[in-house]
């Protein structure tokens, strides 16, 4: 209970009965009287109380008696009798009892400004309390509800502190009551501003009630039912003026009108955080918009309206993965739903998750096939698949797409060719000359058109330049469009280089040593350092549009042709200068050349990295071997082996010069496949027939099938962890001598070969001339025995032939030819067959020479030039010659 201050109980106290005439019973009887409004006996009383001793209460009561007789300026006069008559504890009373006294006599300004002088010259928290609660009253009376919530605003955070007892004393006189006063005044300006059509001045108003007075809301059941009816209203009314703001496009105002309608704490928030999260999302602010649509998940995770609102936040935020989830959880949703408006939406949203798909697959498709990063000639930046489909979605080709997928029947072709067409991409081939741009170097300054104006840079502006004449969008260059650093990144994209040319839509040659002075006839193209690089052929051959340009970036001959590989011209120049058909030029598939042909063209090619050799063949090949760095001319030996492995040719191991420490079968250089492996020439038809019946006379049936049958029986040639398993026919050298020692053309040997008799041969190695000696020669060349004159093969006895058309001699289990083929052979009897294999065998023949090491393996004898021997003599007893598979390291 707070304190009552002495004026206060000076007022009330009760009248000594034996004193009825003292002049504070009179005083006393007068402000009873004064309450009552008997204003004249309230006079009398406060007059004889002065009389008989004047004082502060006294005056007061006469005063207040005059101001209620409409007596004002009486009323001041008296106040100034009692300023002369005051004490300094009772002067502000005083002044305060004096403005409420010219407040009730209607002159309000005076009034009001009297107050508002206290308040300003007072020093202590108890009497500005007090004054600004009187002053706040005034301003209530008045009508004036905003100034008096402002007014009592003021003091209220020193009520807890003041004992209101000057407030008490105020109300004995004037019968004014301050309870509630504070949240009375705060209804009654939301009331005004509500009525006024200000439901966002209303709606601040009403939070600062809910922030302010909590206990006085929960403590009155009227006040608690006043704030819910006016919250209810607020809030419809916010979410009407938002609806119509976001219909007519007024995104910030709508934004506005339900942030404040869910400043409210609504019981049901749903509409104002949908619409507020549309609205968001047309202004793009998608984490905002995101938030809003979580909230309403989160409020009624039945509800489809909130996944709506989410794949709208997740797609405008690019993040497509979790946009089509939330689209998917929604169509869930819909289909489920037993509201028939909600299920109506399905068809809408399943075409549209439906367009998205097909667009996503196609995209999907393309980014199999594309570079990994890719410039933006526009921008210069460097962009992953992620940010080109971010690009693709946040564009007009997308939304052109997905609104007439909306509208008509999908038509899936139009869809991959829409995105095939965004994505296509040009690629650059040239040779580097130097410190080339890396990938770290623009994005470092984040565009390509930032770089340092150096020459090299040049180049590659100057690339983008032209491909943005051209009318692409996307570009790529080896220079900076990978992230060599990363050591899974540079292999996957050693990888997929083949492809990446093939699949592009033009590859643009730099050729930066053709001057443009080159005339038709000057094989400037042909001369350049571009046709002798490793790298080059791959992009070449796999390009199916490709343009050449001369060091000051014009076409190279002036040619326009849209495609080179289609100009007359420089098609026959390719062709004559790596020696294919022109054909070949055009339409190059790793299939349309054998194994010995595609390493002939490698021959001639070389590389700044060693390694690089082996990785420029891998799309040419189709190869399977995975790009590591550091391992030297180990990586030509992987590459190797696995076209054996794949594809059994083993024209590889034809050749002459130095082995490869991976294998003693494999040469230390791509170089030798310039050399052309030695091949008798071909049997004509009548010489044949005349060998055959020879050896008809000279062989039993029998041992010419058996002979036949072991050999083709053999199987297929394999190679693996650098060990090869090769089938031949052997023959053993039974005596050796050696003829010559010469270091610079290998020494010479004479050797006795079983069923070959004598052979010569140069190699560098020095080889054995005591015995035992464990020195045999090879013929593996077994498909070459086998001729297509023979008709075809029953499928008990089918050779494998390679790609190259020279293999080994293995069952072949492929599926005969199809009744639409071409007319066969005739068929040979199988005798027939088998002579004329043994008649080919007795040709001379390009011999291997191996020796056998201590554990049964055989290595290769590397020889200078190629072993040619004589073939097997007819008379030969066919039982006795070994066919073996031997194991070669």
């Amino acid at each position: 209970m707070r304190e009552r201050s002495r004026n206060t109980d000076t007022l009330i106290a009760d009248p000594d009965p034996s004193s009825s005439a003292t002049h504070h019973a009179l005083a006393h009887n007068a402000l009873l009287k004064l309450r009552s409004g008997d204003w004249s006996s309230a006079y009398d009383d406060a007059e004889k109380s002065i009389v008989t001793r004047p004082s502060t209460m006294g005056y007061i009561a006469k005063a207040v008696a005059h101001i209620g007789k409409g007596e004002p300026e009486e009323a001041m006069q008296v106040f100034d009798l009692a300023f002369g008559n005051r004490n300094t504890n009772e002067s502000n009373l005083l002044l305060l009892v004096q403005a409420i006294s010219l407040f009730a006599a209607r002159k309000y300004e005076t009034a009001i400004s009297l107050v508002d002088d206290l308040i300003a010259v007072s020093r202590d928290d108890e009497s500005i309390y007090c004054y600004i609660q009187v002053l706040g009253k005034m301003y209530f009376v008045q009508g004036d509800y905003a100034r008096a919530a402002e007014s009592l605003e003021r003091g209220q955070g020193l009520a807890s502190s003041c004992t209101g007892s000057d407030l008490e004393t105020i109300s004995l006189i004037f019968g004014w009551t301050f309870n509630e006063l504070g949240i009375t005044a705060q209804r009654y300006h939301c009331d005004g501003l509500y009525t006024a059509g200000r439901v966002e001045e209303a709606t601040a108003a009403l939070r600062k009630i809910l922030n302010t007075f909590g206990e006085e809301i929960r403590a009155s059941k009227v006040t608690a039912d006043w704030v819910m009816d006016l919250k209810l209203k607020c809030v419809d009314m916010l979410e009407a003026l938002g609806d119509e703001a976001l219909s007519s496009g007024e995104h910030d105002n709508a934004i506005a009108r339900y942030t404040s309608a869910l400043s409210l704490h609504p019981l049901n928030p749903i509409d104002a955080l949908v619409q507020g999260s549309e609205a968001r999302a047309s202004k793009g602010l998608w984490e905002d918009a995101l938030t809003d649509a979580n909230e309403v998940i989160r409020r009624d995770p039945s509800s489809h309206r909130g996944y709506e609102r989410k794949y709208a936040a997740l797609h405008g935020a690019e993040d497509y993965v979790e946009a089509s989830n939330a689209l998917f959880r929604m169509l869930s949703i819909v289909e489920s739903s037993p509201d028939e408006e909600v299920r109506r939406l399905r068809a809408y949203y399943t075409a549209l998750c439906e367009t998205i798909t097909v667009i996503d697959t196609a995209i999907h498709e393309i980014f199999t096939l594309c570079p990994l990063v890719l410039i933006d000639v526009t921008t210069g930046r460097l962009c992953n698949a992620q940010e080109r489909t971010q690009m693709f979605k946040s564009e007009k080709p997308f939304k052109q797409l997905v609104s007439k997928t909306l509208t008509t029947k999908m038509d899936h072709a139009h869809i991959r060719q829409s995105v095939a067409k965004y994505f296509k991409w040009i690629m650059f081939s040239h040779t580097w000359e130097g410190r080339e741009p890396t990938f770290k170097d623009v994005n470092l300054v984040d565009s390509v058109w930032k770089l340092d104006r150096l020459p090299l840079n040049e180049k590659l502006r100057q690339f983008c330049t032209t491909a943005r004449e051209d009318g692409y969008r996307w570009a790529w260059s080896d220079t900076c469009c990978i992230d060599k650093d990363t050591s899974a990144i540079l292999s996957q994209s050693l990888i997929s280089m083949y492809r990446w040319y093939e699949k592009a839509a033009e590859t643009l040659v730099y050729l930066a040593d053709v001057p443009s002075s080159s005339e038709l006839g000057d094989p400037a193209l042909t001369k350049s350092r571009w046709m002798t690089r490793a790298w080059t052929l791959q992009e070449l051959l796999a390009s199916k549009v490709i343009r050449f340009y001369n060091r000051e970036w014009k076409l190279y001959l002036n040619d326009t042709h849209t495609n080179h590989k289609e100009s007359p011209a420089i098609k026959q120049e390719l062709a004559r200068a790596i020696g294919v058909a022109a054909e070949t030029i055009t339409s190059f598939q790793p299939e349309d050349l054998g194994v010995r042909e595609k390493l002939r063209l490698a021959s001639t090619r070389n590389a700044t990295v060693e390694e690089d050799i082996a990785y420029s063949l891998i799309g040419i090949f189709s190869s399977d071997i995975v790009p590591r760095y550091g391992l030297g001319n180990t990586v030509l030996g992987h590459l190797l082996e696995d076209i054996v492995a794949r594809t059994g040719d083993i024209t590889v191991i034809a050749w002459t010069g130095k082995s490869l420490p991976y294998n003693s079968t494999l040469p230390a250089s791509l170089a030798v496949y310039s050399q052309i492996p030695y091949s008798p020439p071909p049997m004509e038809v009548n010489e044949l027939d005349t060998c055959v019946e020879q050896l008809r006379a000279q062989l039993a049936p029998q041992a010419a099938l058996s002979f036949y049958y072991r050999v083709i029986q053999l199987p297929r040639a394999t190679f693996a962890n650098r060990c090869l398993q090769l089938p031949c026919i052997v023959f053993y050298i039974t005596k050796i001598g050696v003829q010559e020692l010469c270091s610079s053309q290998g020494n010479l040997y004479r050797a006795t070969v079983s069923f070959l008799g004598k052979v010569e041969f140069r190699t560098a190695d020095l080889m054995p001339l005591k015995m035992p000696w464990k020195l045999v020669f090879a013929q593996p060349w077994l498909c070459d025995l086998c001729d297509p004159l023979d008709g075809p093969i029953l499928d008990d006895e089918r050779l494998v032939e390679s790609d190259g058309g020279s293999g080994n001699g293995t069952r072949d289990t492929s599926t005969p030819s199809s009744p639409t083929s071409p007319e066969p052979s005739p068929r040979v009897d199988p005798s027939t067959r088998a002579l004329r294999f043994i008649a080919r065998l007795g040709r001379p023949f390009n011999a291997l020479l191996f020796e056998q090491q201590s554990n049964g393996q055989f290595k290769r004898v590397a020889a200078e030039h190629e072993i040619i021997v004589p073939g097997v003599p007819y008379q030969t007893n066919l039982k006795d010659i070994p066919t073996k598979v031997l194991e070669i390291v």
